[in-house]
């Protein structure tokens, strides 16, 4: 295997884990290091507002630099900014890009550069093309794609600044095969359905290190009650939250003494959203006196563990997410899960027939599939058993790695 070396463009990785303190960072500093233990260099640059200059920092077995963003720019710097913004959908694009030019320059060169979409670094590099910075093969890794709603579907947003992002990847890593088909609406006369076809690959999302650690070892683990159903998300559009209230009153379960949690909390301040929330609650409570309403609001990982074993079974009714990890980890924790299609990690639920995939939006289909899976009859919780104990093994970040690890060599040695 040649050793290579990778620069890492990862907007968030440093703040995040400054903010949440976590020692460990997120799923993509831990795939980072996966990918570092298999004999390559990778090198990252993040972003921070509190320093000058570029500046090393270490992080486990990772180099980390942090450039400048909001705080020490000029007035050509702003103005160009405010420019890039108006053009580009994204602020400090300018900073950005001669932050990148200067760490390929003082750390390089590179054999790759990995870039990630959502932010969206892909567009820094792109531009940082534009303006003629000597990138090395870029590969981006697309972890979502951003969209608004309308009449409960997605219309997807950022076409702009991801286009950019796409016609400068050699190679694009996209978590499910339902992102791979949403990728034609990106093309574009200069680059067609053909060209993004050509260059997309799927490589499933990693779990952390701290989720499987958990769910490994928990003591006393509870069993499920009979009749509780858990929705596992955020108060958000994106996940069908409201769906789930509207989906509950016409369950059969609810006439019985059934318990319905409620995880999560807003992720997002929209006051049309949130009234109509609060209005979908009061409905729930004047329509379903006999059962049983728990919102829980933000949980930890080991209180979401607990809740999700205490479930009979896990709802996850977005209306759009491209994989969904809540999926994978209530299925790694043993329970039967419904989702919907417009899910990129619905295919594990029908290929290892451990729940039932609905179509999104659709409080009648999802209020049948809770009564469905709640019979004693059916198969799915010792389905969701049985596929757990391999799925956690399968999403890690060492079982991730290598699939990484081989696109980067790859694009860095392109085949003839």
């Amino acid at each position: 295997m040649r050793r290579l070396k990778i620069a890492l463009l990862s907007r968030y990785y440093w703040e995040e884990h400054q903010i949440r303190g976590e020692e460990e960072g997120g799923a993509t500093r831990q795939l980072a290091e996966a990918v570092a233990e298999l004999g390559h260099e990778v090198i990252v640059l993040s972003q921070s507002p509190e320093v000058r200059k570029l500046k090393r920092y270490p992080m486990g077995v990772l180099e980390t630099w942090v450039s400048p963003r909001n705080k020490h720019r000029n007035l050509l710097v702003r103005v160009r900014d405010r420019l890039g913004r108006k053009k580009y959908h994204h602020p400090q694009v300018e900073t950005d890009v001669l932050a990148l030019r200067d760490f390929l320059r003082l750390r390089g060169p590179f054999d790759v550069l990995w870039a990630q979409s959502e932010a969206p670094d892909g567009l820094i590099a792109g531009l940082a093309a534009r303006r003629k910075v000597k990138l090395p093969p870029v590969l981006v890794q697309v972890q979502g794609l951003r969209c608004r709603f309308e009449k409960g579907a997605p219309v997807f947003t950022e076409k702009t600044p991801l286009d950019i992002a796409f016609r400068q990847a050699s190679r694009i890593l996209v978590t499910s095969e339902m992102i791979a088909a949403d990728m034609s609406n990106y093309a574009t006369p200069g680059h067609s359905v053909e060209d993004l076809k050509a260059k997309v690959r799927v490589v499933y999302p990693n779990l952390q290190w701290a989720f499987l650690r958990a769910a490994e070892h928990v003591h006393s683990p509870p069993t499920p009650m009979k009749d509780r159903v858990l929705f596992l998300g955020s108060i958000n559009q994106h996940k069908g939250a409201p769906v789930f209230l509207k989906a509950i009153i016409r369950t059969e379960a609810a006439k019985r003494n059934s318990i319905f949690a409620v995880t999560g909390d807003f992720t997002e301040y929209n006051k049309r959203f949130i009234q109509r929330w609060e209005e979908a609650k009061e409905i729930t409570r004047v329509r379903m006196p006999g059962a049983r309403m728990e919102y829980l609001g933000h949980v930890s990982t080991s209180e979401v563990i607990r809740q999700i074993k205490l479930a009979r079974v896990v709802v996850v009714p977005s209306l759009y997410d491209a994989f969904g990890r809540g999926v994978v980890e209530a299925l790694v924790l043993g329970r039967p899960v419904i989702t919907t299609e417009r899910v990129g990690a619905a295919p594990l639920i029908t290929t290892h027939q451990c729940g039932i995939v609905v179509p999104p939006n659709n409080p009648e289909a999802l209020a049948h599939a809770i009564d469905v899976v709640l019979s004693p009859i059916v198969p799915f919780s010792e389905n969701a058993n049985h596929v757990g104990q391999s799925l956690g093994q399968e999403l890690s970040p060492d079982a991730i790695a290598p699939y990484i690890a081989y696109h980067l060599g790859r694009i860095a040695a392109p085949e003839k």
